[in-house]
């Protein structure tokens, strides 16, 4: 099947529908990554939050990477991104142990009880990269508590779709993500 699509289809079939939907949240769950799609998501997640979309991030990652010559796990990476984008401390919780989506989700909800009380919460902003998103709004929907209204709110490549496209690891991306996505489904 893979074989058979072109690198727009699989962008087509990967992020075709994805849009940011205009909902707003008492919380964002920021899903990390290497430090260079890590920086564009907890940019996308500062502008949600100076939108008044969002009272709390969380950010959430606890993979470490070399950036800037210092070991840093995804979460303390993003946090700081989002405090030079003007993001207030007090608005950042960080979740430092998740390896993998599946992972976000549940050690994010175990941060928002102790921190917010579940309760008190109703909807919740996944926020991750375009690719990314339809995986990660099935797990959040899967995974965190039943009464939490989800919604989406994706980052972007800062180039245009073809020129992302155009590049070999990218297209190797959708492939992972389509794979990854037919694993949800058959699961």
């Amino acid at each position: 099947m893979l074989k058979e699509m072109t690198p727009e289809q699989k962008w087509e079939f990967v992020c075709g529908d994805i849009k940011d939907d205009g909902e707003s949240g008492q919380v964002a769950i920021l899903l990390g990554c290497w430090p260079e799609i890590a920086i564009e998501r907890a940019k996308a997640a500062a502008e949600l939050y100076h939108t008044g979309r969002v009272q709390y991030i969380v950010a959430s990652g606890g993979v470490e990477w070399e950036y800037e010559g210092e070991q840093i796990s995804e979460a303390d990476l993003m946090a700081r991104i989002m405090k030079e984008d003007g993001v207030p401390e007090s608005a950042i919780l960080l979740e430092k142990e998740a390896r993998k989506t599946v992972e976000n989700m549940i050690c994010s909800t175990l941060v928002l009880n102790r921190a917010l009380q579940l309760p008190n919460i109703e909807s919740v902003i996944i926020v991750t990269s375009v690719t990314h998103m339809q995986r990660s709004l099935a797990l959040a929907k899967a995974l965190l508590p039943r009464k939490f209204r989800i919604s989406g709110y994706p980052s972007y490549p800062e180039t245009s779709t073809e020129e992302w496209i155009a590049v070999e690891k990218n297209q190797k991306i959708l492939d992972i993500c389509i794979t990854l996505l037919k694993g949800l489904v058959d699961n």
